[in-house]
């Protein structure tokens, strides 16, 4: 008899299959053991030579499975197929948990589970508040439903794309170098959460002012208004336009970098995956673990593509600081649009009056809110006239009365931006640059005045409030469809693994797909609220607990029991027994060899074409965020914007 390592059965009741615990607390032991011994103690009932737990030549007949098996070729006969039923083998084999033995689980482990130190290349963030939550909720939605990971990453960098098309298609129009800065921001504040309140507010509303200021400081820098002389752009273009740069370089420079490095390392996955693939067909009938080897292996081909949109949608180094600049920026601009707004009230007030004495506009006299100008009693003494704006000098202070971002500023709730949530990070639908680009198609920014500007935000507004675009609907069952070819990959390879039949592994697949499928039906509500955000976090924390069973049953052997090896689930439809054979006679015997074939061939050619389509948009998009890291590139003109918020 073999040796024999007894374990603790509450140890087995913690790590064991998830799906049948009851059945596996059942098990008489947890050793090293061998199938072949069972086969031998059966063989000797049979031939009258040995009697186990009372069942003997004349009784074991019963504890024999005499019906058909399946996929068993009908060139090889059936009666010469040893076969007992399950309770012949809880009988009979004294219902044992065969685990590896160190070497082979340790085998199992360097072929399958090293290369998967990919899973250390998702855009983990550490310097944010709450880093331990916000982690872990990263990392729940990511292992826990990738198609909703998924989903959100590839609609953002469909928006990125869309965004690139639009640069080109305006290039002649505007500043390739103002449009890419601009285009960038936007996606890149679409990764941040924001409060629809206060982004587009309710139906039948005028836009909130955060995306009139939104929408003012991404588009009024590409206007081509100049000063009356035509000697500089406008004041507030001029302004603006430094403010998107500054940020826009800000940005790019806490991007992730090292996208090559890291499109490296997955390629040595992918290395590592073909040759475990190749491996494990040709040990087919040497190694008995070599099927839900490659099951376990196409199981998880989502994760190489989850990696790659990560990476290829690269997140910032420091979300908190990202968010930090951009509210800073959407002050910045906030102020330069007051002012601007009270210089053009003082300048048509002029045209229209020219013996009305305006007082120059100044933080007391204008406010943020309803840039209102305070007209001076015409029976005071007269002031010094104010200086008109197109009175521009070349000073290295920034324009006087605007008010700036100070240290002691404190930035508004209505222009504050939440944490970042890009990458899936958080179910939310973040589709800003869609209704961007969709309200302003056909539009000349370079000939939009601010009032225009106004009535595009409006526009903007109601397209943000409508319902989901149809993209984002096929996005979402492209994802879907990618998951769930792994998932059905190896639930195929698995199933037609004689014992043919639904088995633990089996159903350990079809839990996770149906438990990471829910958040994916939640994330079809554009906000979802806080009950369903738990429910989220439930199903994705079972998927997780899936998938470390699936782990465990392919480093530890735990699936080596009578009632996983039965396929005793599906009972009396499929399965219901087992055999003694090894893969080499289900090579040769079983019809089993095309579904392997066709499990391996589609689980590992679709990730394989959404992998080159994820570089081909990379490469395509680049120029989007490239940056000169020693300069922005960008003079300044006669006026000046601060630069105090960047500190």
């Amino acid at each position: 008899m073999p040796y024999r390592h007894r374990r603790p059965l509450l140890a087995l009741a913690l790590i064991g299959n998830a799906t049948v615990p009851v059945r596996l607390a059942r098990a008489s032991e947890v050793s090293y053991y061998d199938w072949d011994d069972c086969e031998k103690d059966v063989r000797r009932i049979i031939d009258g030579t040995l009697v186990v737990n009372g069942v003997d030549n004349s009784t074991i007949s019963s504890y024999l499975y005499h019906g058909p098996v399946t996929q068993l070729s009908p060139s090889y006969p059936r009666e010469k197929l040893l076969t007992i039923t399950y309770e012949g083998c809880v009988k009979l084999c004294r219902n044992p948990i065969a685990i590896y033995k160190p070497e082979t689980a340790i085998g199992l482990v360097s072929n399958w589970l090293f290369p998967l130190n990919i899973l250390l290349s998702l855009p983990f963030e550490s310097l944010h508040r709450k880093k331990f939550r916000l982690t872990l909720v990263a990392i729940l939605n990511w292992l826990g439903s990738p198609q909703t990971a998924l989903t959100a990453t590839i609609f953002n960098f469909r928006q990125l794309r869309q965004s690139h098309g639009r640069v080109q298609q305006d290039a002649n129009e505007h500043d390739t170098h103002l449009l890419c800065a601009a285009f960038f921001v936007l996606c890149s504040i679409n990764q941040f959460d924001i409060d629809p309140r206060i982004l587009h507010g309710r139906r039948g509303d005028n836009p909130p002012r955060m995306l009139r200021t939104l929408v003012y400081g991404l588009f009024r820098p590409l206007s081509s208004e100049r000063t009356a002389d035509g000697a500089f752009p406008a004041p507030d273009v001029e302004l603006t336009r430094q403010l998107l740069v500054q940020l826009a370089y800000q940005l790019r420079m806490y991007r992730r970098k090292g996208v090559i490095p890291m499109l490296s390392n997955l390629g040595t996955f992918l290395i590592a995956f073909i040759f475990s693939v190749v491996l494990a067909f040709a040990q087919l009938g040497e190694d008995k673990n070599s099927p839900f080897s490659l099951s376990f292996g196409l199981l998880v081909t989502w994760l190489p593509l989850l990696v790659v949109f990560t990476i290829v949608d690269r997140n910032p180094v420091s979300g908190d600081r990202s968010a930090e600049l951009i509210s800073r920026w959407l002050y910045n601009v906030d102020a330069v649009m007051t002012w601007s707004t009270a210089q053009r009230d003082r300048d048509n007030r002029r045209e229209s009056d020219p013996t009305t004495v305006l007082e120059a506009p100044s933080i007391a006299s204008v406010d943020r809110q309803s840039t209102l100008v305070t007209l001076t009693d015409p029976a005071e003494p007269k002031p010094e006239p104010a200086v008109l704006v197109t009175e521009l000098t070349n000073t290295e202070e920034p324009q006087a009365g605007v008010d700036w971002w100070k240290t002691t500023s404190e930035i508004p709730p209505d222009l504050e931006v939440g944490n970042f949530i890009g990458q899936g990070r958080k179910i939310q639908y973040c589709g800003i640059p869609h209704a961007f680009l969709e309200a302003t198609k056909g539009v000349k920014f370079s000939k939009v005045n601010p009032t225009e500007l106004a009535g595009h935000a409006t526009a903007i507004a109601q397209e943000l409030q409508g319902d989901k675009p149809w993209a984002w609907y096929v996005v979402a069952i492209v994802s879907l469809f990618l998951v769930w070819t792994a998932i059905m990959s190896a639930f195929v390879v698995s199933f037609m693994s004689p014992v043919v039949g639904l088995g633990c592994r089996t159903l350990t697949y079809l839990i996770f797909g149906a438990c990471s499928s829910v958040p994916w039906l939640i994330q079809f509500r554009k906000r979802p609220g806080k009950f369903l955000t738990i429910v989220s976090h439930v199903f994705n924390t079972l998927a997780i607990l899936a998938l470390l069973t699936v782990v465990a049953y392919q480093v530890t052997g735990l699936a080596s029991n009578c009632f996983c090896k039965s396929s005793a689930i599906n009972r009396p439809f499929l399965g219901g027994y087992i055999d003694f054979e090894n893969y080499s006679f289900y090579r040769d015997h079983y019809n089993v060899i095309p579904f392997w074939i066709f499990g391996a061939v589609v689980g590992g050619l679709v990730p394989t074409a959404a992998f080159v389509v994820a570089l081909f948009w990379w490469v395509k998009c680049r120029q989007i965020w490239k940056a000169n890291e020693r300069t922005t590139n960008y003079p300044v003109y006669a006026v000046r914007a601060s630069t105090e918020w960047l500190q």
